[in-house]
């Protein structure tokens, strides 16, 4: 097979067939600008959506011998294949490129498996020899190239701009490009990130050994082509900086979820993206800038630099930040750099961690005649040789504050001996919360000497929240998240999950309720937190989600497909699904009951 690209903007492909395969099919299509019929006597939804915007020419009939002669790329999709072979022969014998789903031997091209991020596309292909290898190549590369390489891509078609515009002979600019690439990529772990305005100027000056010449910062400046901020805008952009609260979805405001829905570009962290609603439009722009310890893939003057451009854009843009933008959520920087910048915004609060994930943990911050105060502080602060902003032995020396901090696993030895030096009983009740109001939650309790220990031993990640203070002793009777039959669970269901979908929230799973098709905005949710089951109603839903079980956030050995009906647990097996379990009985409360029993 000679791997190609093809530009298929404007040209006229036919799919023939009408279920969720071919769905798949008609949105690439789509995606890339083909004028696209549809043959097929029957059509899934949202085949019908489509044609009702006028997206596709959807014709509800049996195929006509010949038909394909007439378009520029064939698929066949149907569950016939002796109409798949008649399209396949009509189309050969025309000179036209056709694909046959699932079956190679009709086949006069293949498509590839994709990982996408933004303008970045790897694609993966056997020839149709070993489609098995290129799905879990397809997953491990999934796995492994963040949401990050997006935002990268773009920085690097900006910096190309900058250094074509400057007119240089080709070895000058192969040495920027180089400079680019090996300053931000990490080849061994697969990483990239994107350069600061400092380093850009840098490259980008006549010469290349003074990197801190031209610093843009806080996002008011910046150089051409690479962070144009263009003020020739068709109407005035807003930014609004939300808070998505800290991980349970379900805590995401009614005011955030109103913004989200009707916004034009999604900037978002790591942390935030359980909070993206599953069903915000396609068309929506999304731009992940997360940060994990140790890993700040877009630096902040860049991310203040993207909210100022996508505004003067004339765009309604969402700051999406876990927790509350105003609290260790570095919100109050960017709304500096934006008033800087003459950018309207607006700031819409969150739940913020450091008070949701002890409820759920089972720590009150407060209780009356034992803790009277609440003390929310970065454990960073800990580190801090000269001139802390942490007053460690007054804390110490309170016996009626809760002390609670955040990003508190690396300086957590640090914070306990600052403590114990200030005067703290070493004895003193608290815990440590791992993915804190998630189905991730883990919980560590334990004294204040044993705490950095203990969180060792469990191999506690980031993020996660300290708990200091005599109310953690209420943990025993007040833990209410981790007692519930389906904690730890969490589960996809079809959009509308229905009354199913309720209870199983209400029985502590973690529901993830996915339109069909499924959204971009739904595969960065799929893929925040391991998946442990599906819920499958019908072999429509079994073939709308197989394709997504390559994506992040599926480990196929681990993975339940629990089926309603025999027809989709027939389905799931026949297309290679593992652990797949069919439930004689549909009501809720049987439903749980089998989870339960595992």
């Amino acid at each position: 097979m000679y791997p190609v690209t093809l530009n298929v903007t404007g040209r006229r492909c036919l799919v023939v067939g009408g279920g969720w395969v071919a769905l798949r099919k008609v949105e690439g299509l789509i995606a890339e600008g083909a004028q696209v019929t549809v043959v097929t006597p029957e059509a899934v939804e949202p085949l019908a959506t489509l044609q009702k915007d006028q997206a596709i020419a959807l014709e509800k009939r049996a195929y006509q011998s010949g038909e394909a002669a007439a378009f520029s790329l064939v698929f066949a999709a149907t569950d016939d294949r002796e109409v798949n072979r008649r399209v396949s022969e009509d189309a050969a014998s025309a000179g036209v490129w056709v694909n046959v789903a699932d079956d190679p031997a009709l086949c006069t091209f293949h498509l590839p498996a994709r990982v996408r991020r933004g303008s970045l596309q790897l694609s993966i292909a056997s020839g149709g020899e070993s489609p098995f290898v290129v799905r879990r190549l397809r997953a491990f590369l999934e796995r492994r190239f963040g949401p990050e390489w997006t935002a990268w891509i773009e920085a690097a078609g900006r910096f190309r701009g900058a250094v074509r515009a400057l007119g240089l002979p080709r070895d000058e600019m192969e040495r920027r490009y180089d400079l680019f690439f090996d300053s931000t990529v990490d080849t061994r772990q697969i990483r990239a990130r994107v350069p600061a305005a400092e380093e850009l100027a840098g490259w980008l000056s006549p010469d290349t050994e003074k990197p801190g010449s031209g610093r843009a910062e806080n996002g008011k400046g910046s150089q051409a082509g690479v962070a144009s901020l263009d003020r020739a805008t068709g109407r005035a952009g807003l930014v609004s900086l939300v808070g998505g609260g800290p991980g349970d979805a379900g805590l995401l405001t009614l005011r955030g979820r109103q913004r989200l829905m009707s916004a034009e570009a999604v900037v978002y962290d790591r942390l935030a993206a359980t909070a993206l609603p599953c069903d915000l439009p396609a068309n929506v722009g999304l731009h992940c800038v997360g940060k994990e310890a140790g890993h700040h893939p877009v630096p902040q003057e860049e991310i203040n630099a993207l909210l100022v451009r996508l505004a003067r854009e004339g765009k309604r843009v969402v700051r999406l930040k876990g927790g509350d933008p105003y609290v260790f959520g570095r919100g109050g920087e960017e709304a500096e750099a934006l008033a800087a910048a003459g950018v309207l915004f607006e700031v819409v609060p969150g739940v913020t961690s450091g008070i949701a994930v002890p409820a759920y943990a089972g720590v009150p911050p407060t209780h009356r005649q034992e803790a009277v105060r609440v003390t929310l502080l970065t454990a960073h602060e800990s580190k801090k040789e000269e001139g802390p902003q942490v007053r460690w032995d007054l804390l110490a020396a309170d016996p009626h504050a809760t002390l609670v901090g955040y990003m508190g696993v690396t300086s957590l030895p640090h914070v306990v001996e600052r403590l114990i030096a200030g005067g703290m009983n070493r004895l003193t009740p608290a815990a440590v919360v791992e993915r804190g109001t998630t189905s991730a939650q883990r919980v560590i309790r334990s004294t204040l000497a044993e705490l950095p220990a203990a969180v060792e031993r469990a191999r506690i990640e980031p993020p996660a929240l300290f708990i200091i203070g005599t109310v953690v002793r209420h943990a025993d009777t007040m833990d209410w998240f981790g007692k519930r039959p389906l904690s730890g669970e969490r589960l996809v269901i079809a959009s509308p999950g229905g009354d199913l979908g309720t209870e199983l929230d209400m029985c502590g799973a973690e529901v993830v309720e996915l339109p069909l098709p499924v959204t971009p905005a739904a595969r960065v949710v799929l893929g925040a937190l391991p998946l442990t089951g599906c819920v499958l109603r019908s072999p429509a839903e079994v073939d709308a989600l197989d394709e997504e079980r390559d994506g992040p956030g599926w480990d196929a050995s681990k993975v339940v497909a629990w089926c309603l009906r025999p027809a989709a647990a027939e389905r799931a097996r026949l297309l290679g699904w593992r652990n797949v379990v069919h439930l004689p009985d549909e009501k809720p409360g049987a439903v749980i009951r089998a989870m339960v029993r595992g």
